[in-house]
């Protein structure tokens, strides 16, 4: 997959130097995104991006929600990803599970991660797709992303959940530790859910085409 040994990492913070908590969600947000609605469909994952010695690779807790994603998903599913050009050799690996349209958000603001920035502009791409699911890596930007996007879109996140069910549009979770199987709420979408690593196997590299989405973050 190319980098061991704990070699590649997410771009570094970039600190916004308005004396602004980057955690703090930006005024009129909460009420800018309702998805309540009955024509939501298909899902959407965020893939984050590890920048290795060899060049950019998605970390593996997102190839392994994208790849049962894919898997279980009947209907459309969409991928986000953050970044330069660079990231444009990972396009047919992205496509070859199963998706059919990546939005790829690649302005200077993106280039650096900041949980705003990124969760605002989820948030709008969602607002274009409408998923009926919403599912990231559980890891620890993951889990900030998930949480900001779903109290965006007033909705409940079910976090760090090592099983996950699509059925009708509808979510099923099982969170971690292992707690009793339930399912979200039927009359909120999105639903939102966070995935622990290595819940799902990492899967095989496979090649495929679809279409790529040119994004603009907005902060």
């Amino acid at each position: 997959m190319g980098c061991s040994g704990g070699s590649c990492s997410s771009c570094s913070s970039c600190s916004t130097g308005d004396g602004r908590d980057e955690n703090e969600l930006p005024p009129g947000m909460l009420d800018r995104y309702d998805l309540d609605q009955s024509t939501a469909s298909g899902a959407l994952v965020w893939l984050e991006i590890l920048r290795c010695p060899d060049g950019p690779r998605i970390a593996d807790v997102s190839l392994q929600v994208l790849g049962e994603v894919c898997r279980i998903n009947s209907g459309r599913t969409f991928a986000v990803i953050f970044g330069g050009a660079d990231l444009k050799p990972l396009y047919p690996q992205i496509f070859g599970q199963g998706v059919g349209t990546i939005y790829h958000v690649r302005d200077p603001d993106s280039e650096c991660y900041d949980s705003n920035t990124y969760s605002i502009t989820i948030c709008d791409i969602i607002d274009r797709v409408t998923p009926a699911v919403v599912v990231l890596g559980a890891s620890e930007r993951g889990n900030q992303i998930g949480e900001k996007i779903a109290s965006m879109l007033g909705v409940e996140l079910n976090p760090d959940c090592t099983r996950i069910m699509i059925d009708d549009r509808m979510l099923s979770t099982e969170p971690a530790p292992l707690g009793q199987f339930h399912m979200a709420n039927r009359k909120k979408f999105p639903q939102v859910a966070t995935v622990r690593l290595d819940s799902y196997p990492t899967p095989e590299i496979v090649k495929g085409q679809g279409t790529a989405i040119y994004w603009q973050s907005r902060r």
